[in-house]
């Protein structure tokens, strides 16, 4: 059984052969090909390959896009600060929706048309070419608190949600 099948065995109810491994290993993935963060969150091809290899020399069952938590708000415009070797972050003074009134501006943006959305997009394709059906592919997207708190700022929107929740409300579902 491939880590692919186990995962989906486990997920249809059936017995895997073994519990399928599954560690989120983003910093992890970097070191193992000596990549800076920063080049590992921002080129795709790096991702992958930081995958592969922690997968094969771990022999995990998937391969993951995770990398970082502002993907899809920096292509909503948001500020974004990346580092040599940690995780983007977003600074809570800069949010993007610090004005609430911003939110009727803001606008979807089309994932392939070449943000860092994109980036994310190659790196499932690039896997699919790489390791085919041998291990799961996770892909990766914010959920809607997550990415409202990326937008508007974790502890503003924990006010929001008493202090404005019909606000906070037009947010999720925007």
């Amino acid at each position: 059984m491939n880590g692919r099948q186990r995962v989906l065995a486990l997920l249809e109810g059936k017995s895997p052969d073994r519990i399928p491994l599954m560690p989120i290993t983003m910093m992890f993935a970097a070191d193992q090909i000596s990549a800076r963060y920063l080049q590992y969150v921002t080129d795709y091809r790096l991702l992958v390959e930081g995958q592969i290899r922690t997968a094969e020399r771990f022999d995990l069952d998937f391969v993951s896009c995770i990398s970082d938590p502002a993907r899809e708000a920096a292509d909503l415009g948001a500020a974004v600060h990346f580092f040599d070797d940690q995780p983007p972050s977003f600074v809570e003074s800069e949010a993007l929706l610090s004005e609430k009134s911003r939110l009727a501006s803001l606008e979807i943006p089309d994932p392939v048309r070449g943000g860092r959305m994109l980036d994310r997009i190659r790196a499932v394709a690039f896997f699919k070419e790489r390791i085919g059906n041998e291990k799961l592919i996770e892909g990766w997207i914010e959920g809607p608190c997550a990415l409202a708190a990326d937008l508007r700022g974790i502890n503003t929107l924990m006010l929001d949600f008493y202090d404005d929740p019909a606000f906070v409300a037009d947010l999720l579902n925007s």
